[in-house]
């Protein structure tokens, strides 16, 4: 069935119908054409020959007929002869003529003689009916009937057919070609090309293909090197200003310089790896490692001390990831919800579940929540509830959006579930292939 499916959307199954169709037309056309000239023909030109050989042929019969003669005629000449009279009925055929079948056409006098024009199966007739007697005279196949050797033709345009098909499948074949060759593109193999060796308009186009690749993986290659720079030219002075920082005498003033520096810090290290992230083309580092274990690092490294609750896997489970960017997400989750987590409520929560085909990781805290109109935008960049920036909140509104990526780069998605004055809950759901080791 889905083979049957494909085929029906084939470019070259589609010519090969619209070929057969326009045969069918044009065959349908040129048959209809020459049976109408050949009855045509036949009522004006054949029909005054047949007159005077069937006039020949009474002669020679006799009034009243000779049948005997007729047996003799009929044995020497092609023709169809059937004759009725009061007494008997003589047919030169195997088959009597059943008169009343015939479908009369026409109907005219010649020399004070009726005759009468009609077709039965296969055959024109003409009929003269004398007082005594019916004659009824006929060349055999005046239209031809099917034989084993007139499928020989169609034989010949079934064969051509199935030329016509390959030739055209052959034409088309490098489609197929450029299709896997543009996927494989899309998909970040950049160094993909696609190689057809053709001239005609299907070459043109892989060629053009094989140069906008070529003009994205240079464009590419240009914007890493940019991030590269910006990196290394902000972070330089930033590292300067931290050293000439420590020569500060005022502590409340070199604290408050030294939390400006780590949110500019923190904020190009967002920018960048929102860069990374944000490209089809940016491949994750995965790697199979124990997500209790991540976790347990960033806790270890970021959050130690703080009033933070973890239900988590087992420590041996395994499962393919970012390390790295998972790490990212964990921390500004957790930095998040630690943030808006009030003193003396319930500790900020962390759990990691695991599903048939995805882990989820849930960070909860307790503060005064976020009002429903929000909630579609927390994952924007630079979106933040409050505009006012909060001194003691701090952050740039690219926390949630990093995380969104990140999740999305896994393949999964981020989801935010809120209440006003209970707290709110956030979700990375990563359908990842994980394995226990």
């Amino acid at each position: 069935m889905a083979l049957f499916k494909r085929k029906k959307h084939s470019l070259s199954a589609k010519l090969v119908l619209l070929f057969i169709v326009m045969a069918l037309v044009l065959l349908v056309l040129v048959g209809g054409s020459m049976r109408f000239a050949f009855r045509s023909n036949f009522k004006e030109n054949i029909k005054p020959h047949l007159f005077r050989y069937m006039e020949y042929i009474q002669q020679d019969i006799g009034t009243p007929p000779d049948f005997n003669r007729a047996q003799e005629i009929v044995k020497d000449l092609p023709v169809e002869i059937h004759l009725f009279d009061q007494d008997r009925q003589w047919s030169s055929t195997e088959t009597p003529l059943d008169l009343e079948g015939i479908h009369y056409y026409k109907r005219f006098s010649k020399n004070g003689v009726d005759y009468t024009l009609g077709e039965f199966e296969d055959r024109d007739y003409l009929v003269r009916k004398h007082q005594d007697y019916t004659l009824a005279f006929s060349v055999p196949h005046s239209r031809p009937s099917w034989t084993w050797h007139k499928a020989i033709p169609l034989a010949i345009a079934l064969v051509l057919l199935v030329i016509l098909y390959r030739a055209t499948r052959r034409i088309f074949a490098p489609i197929k070609a450029i299709k896997d060759g543009v996927e494989l593109i899309g998909e970040g193999n950049l160094s993909q090309r696609i190689e057809i060796n053709r001239r005609d308009e299907l070459g043109d186009l892989s060629n053009s293909i094989n140069k906008m690749a070529d003009d994205i993986q240079q464009m590419l290659e240009a914007k890493r090197q940019l991030l590269l720079a910006i990196s290394h030219e902000l972070r330089s002075p930033m590292t300067r200003v931290k050293v000439s920082l420590e020569m500060v005498n005022d502590k409340k003033t070199r604290e408050e310089i030294n939390h400006d520096l780590s949110e500019m810090d923190n904020l190009i290290t967002e920018l960048l790896e929102t860069e990374r992230l944000t490209t089809r083309h940016s491949a994750l580092n995965k790697s199979e490692v124990s997500l209790t274990g991540l976790v347990q690092e960033v806790v270890d490294e970021y959050f130690k001390g703080k009033a933070l609750e973890t239900n988590l896997l087992d420590p041996e489970f395994f499962a393919s990831v970012d390390a790295v960017r998972i790490k990212i997400l964990l921390k500004n989750l957790l930095d998040n919800a630690i943030k808006h987590n009030p003193d003396g409520a319930n500790p900020t929560r962390l759990t990691l579940n695991k599903t048939d085909d995805a882990i989820v990781i849930s960070v909860e805290d307790f503060g005064k929540g976020i009002e429903e109109k929000h909630i579609p935008f927390l994952t924007e960049p630079f979106y933040r509830v409050d505009p006012a920036r909060q001194r003691q909140t701090g952050g740039y509104g690219l926390g949630l959006y990093l995380c969104r990526i990140i999740a999305e780069a896994h393949g999964g998605k981020l989801n935010i579930f809120s209440e006003v004055h209970t707290g709110t809950r956030v979700e990375a759901n990563l359908p990842i292939k994980n394995a226990d080791k």
